[in-house]
């Protein structure tokens, strides 16, 4: 017998003594293998090699070939078909996840797995789904549905009587209906009470059941508010604040603790700044309504005889929405010329799907503010919104924008000295007082106090 085939008997001779003695210790023949195959596993024997007897019991090792590295065998895998006793959360989740998507792997998920060979997307026909959701609602469903159509083309068409009286419809069927394009109607036929109640209640709706500002709801709101409270006399305004105030007269907007997180949270920069307008307006925060007004009037930029494609229609809500607040303040010259500015902004001539199209033309036209013996341009170029241009050394025009505040923005100058020019000596006192600012001096001493303090919030001060 050859030295290495002894050597080859002597170690399957210790082996199978080995396990012997281990059956007899432990007891059990299972515990015993297992703890046989770890001693082999460490004195680098492989078990395929000892016995033939041991090769019937590959699939013990869970598949291990005799090629395998013994390195590579884990002894929590003894025992267990080769897999994993103790699994984390995470790892049973991934396993599940794998799982389901061998199970799904010829299905078709839509907008996340490719379609099966030879399918073709459903054809998009928006008449088609709108005909087959009339033949699936209810008789009140299809009427709330025409009448609100109805309404809509009838305001773009400033036929504001039948608008409203097709929304009157609308509430009459469904009472919670949210349709806050009729309180527009109702804003411009001069029923205040009504268009204010109209905002409040679809603002409630609105931020109820989606969790966002209703900002458009509380500007027509505040507008109510402030064009009512414009038509009053000093007598009557001092009745009114004896018997409630004007909570009494209009439909409030009921405050909530999350108020002030939930308005921070409107993405639209226009908007917010007409909003924040508005309610400054309001609450007779003088400072807040020229920081407003200025940054608007920086957006809306200077008249241009041949404006650009205001894609994202910020000039023109700027200068309509300007025109609204002067209108609602009562500052009529002010509120034509922003008008005018957002007439000429209107890329559809009001008859685009935005309801902001419409609204220049319908507000001049229920002012009657077209001009019948006047050039319609002729007050821009002579007025305080005429053409406000700056140049570079180069001597290219720049286009002012209260964003790019390296650069003093004379348009924001120029709005917060016409806006300070007008306020009363004691609104002056007021202003600096809320500011922190001493009140004492002459009108001129007070408006220059009160400019340098309010560019110094738009950080153009020099």
């Amino acid at each position: 017998m050859s030295q290495k085939r002894r050597k080859q008997v002597t170690a399957i001779t210790l082996t199978v003594h080995s396990y012997s003695v281990l059956v007899w210790t432990m007891g059990s023949s299972k515990s015993a293998f297992k703890a046989f195959l770890a001693l082999l596993c460490l004195s680098r024997i492989s078990a395929f090699q000892v016995c033939p007897k041991f090769a019937s019991r590959r699939a013990f090792w869970g598949g291990i070939d005799q090629d395998t590295p013994r390195w590579q065998v884990s002894l929590n895998a003894l025992g267990n078909g080769g897999k994993k006793k103790n699994l984390s959360a995470a790892e049973r989740a991934r396993r599940e996840e794998e799982q389901r998507r061998r199970e799904r792997s010829g299905d078709v998920v839509i907008g996340k797995t490719s379609a099966r060979p030879g399918e073709t997307d459903f054809d998009l026909d928006i008449a088609a789904t709108e005909e087959e959701w009339m033949r699936q609602a209810s008789t009140v469903e299809r009427e709330v549905f025409r009448e609100t159509e109805r309404g809509m083309e009838l305001l773009k068409m400033l036929r504001l009587e039948e608008a409203s009286e097709a929304f009157d419809r609308v509430f009459e069927l469904r009472p919670q209906a949210y349709l806050w394009q009729a309180g527009i109607a109702k804003f411009y036929q001069g029923e205040i009470e009504a268009a204010a109640d109209i905002f409040a209640r679809n603002a409630i709706t609105f931020e109820s059941k989606f969790g966002e500002p209703a900002s458009e709801e509380r500007i027509w709101r505040h507008a109510c508010e402030l064009k009512l409270l414009n038509s009053m006399s000093k007598k009557m305004r001092k009745m009114v604040d004896s018997t409630g105030g004007i909570e009494s007269l209009l439909t409030p907007i009921p405050k909530k603790e999350n108020d002030e997180e939930l308005l921070r949270s409107e993405h639209r920069k226009v908007i917010r700044m007409t909003r924040d307008l508005f309610a400054a307006s309001v609450d007779g925060d003088y400072s807040g309504i020229i920081l407003s007004r200025a940054k608007l009037r920086s957006i809306g930029g200077a008249f241009d005889e041949r404006p650009k494609i205001d894609i994202k229609m910020w000039k023109l809500n700027s200068w309509y929405y300007l025109g609204l607040h002067y209108d609602s303040i009562g500052e009529y010259e002010e509120s034509k010329k922003c008008m005018k500015m957002a007439l000429r902004l209107c890329p559809s001539a009001g008859n685009g799907s935005d309801i902001v199209h419409t609204l220049p033309t319908l507000h001049m036209s229920q002012r009657d503010w077209f001009d019948d013996d006047s050039d319609f341009e002729s007050d821009l170029f002579s007025s305080v919104h005429a053409s406000v241009k700056h140049t570079e050394p180069s001597g290219k025009r720049v286009q002012p924008s209260i964003v790019c505040l390296d650069q003093p923005d004379p348009l924001v100058a120029e709005s917060i000295k016409t806006s300070i020019a007008k306020m009363k000596h004691v609104d002056l006192q007021k202003a600096l007082k809320l500011r922190g600012i001493p009140a004492s001096g002459s009108k001129e001493e007070l408006q220059e106090k009160f400019f340098r303090s309010l560019m110094n919030d738009t950080g153009l001060a020099q």
